[in-house]
């Protein structure tokens, strides 16, 4: 008598997911844990939904935060007074809201990438010209970062031979060992240095 083959079970969709690449399963884990927050009563859970939704906005919004941005505002209130950067100020948020709020909605309704929208649309001489113009741009930033890491650590004494590659080393780090997600909330958590504009700003005494 011959013997029956087994059949192999069905996959579970834990199995699916685990075939997935990782930042697909951690896509899909980021947005059931949205659901869940979304359809929860609690308003704690509230709370942190809204934490959740408006995180990515406040790493966009920071980004302009660096070493090259503070200098360029420190320079613009030198030269031009508070009385020229506050009204400018206030006429700019109109127009970063649109153009960030412009963005995201392309790629929510395209689901494409931003360089992928280039290269469909226009074809590959502009798709690969926004991306040589954006690894430009990225490198002269990172160059003004590194500047900036050199004259803040100064103040404390420490020499730039030290400052300079311990602070290469761990953002290399972090891009190259870390997940996306652990790398957003570390600089998540980064930001929040930033306060210490609000103070610095109080000690300026400004008029």
């Amino acid at each position: 008598m011959s013997a029956i083959p087994e059949t192999s079970a069905a996959p579970t969709e834990a199995d699916l997911l685990q075939q997935l690449p990782e930042d697909e399963r951690q896509r899909i884990r980021d947005r059931w844990r949205l659901y869940q927050l979304r359809h929860h009563p609690s308003w704690w859970r509230r709370l942190l939904l809204f934490l959740s939704l408006i995180g990515p906005g406040i790493l966009v919004m920071i980004a302009d935060n660096d070493a090259g941005g503070v200098i360029t505002y420190t320079q613009t209130g030198a030269m031009y007074g508070i009385g020229f950067f506050i009204p400018f100020l206030l006429l700019m948020i109109p127009v970063a809201y649109i153009v960030q709020e412009m963005t995201v909605r392309l790629g929510a309704v395209t689901h494409r990438g931003h360089a992928e929208m280039i290269w469909g649309r226009y074809g590959a001489f502009w798709g690969v010209f926004s991306l040589l113009d954006l690894t430009l741009a990225n490198i002269l930033t990172l160059v003004t970062e590194f500047i900036g890491i050199r004259v803040g650590m100064s103040i404390f004494s420490v020499p730039p031979f030290l400052s300079v590659p311990v602070a290469w080393i761990f953002m290399a780090g972090t891009m190259i060992f870390l997940h996306y997600h652990t790398w957003e909330r570390v600089a998540l958590w980064i930001a929040a240095g930033n306060i210490i504009f609000v103070p610095l700003a109080i000690a300026a005494h400004p008029n």
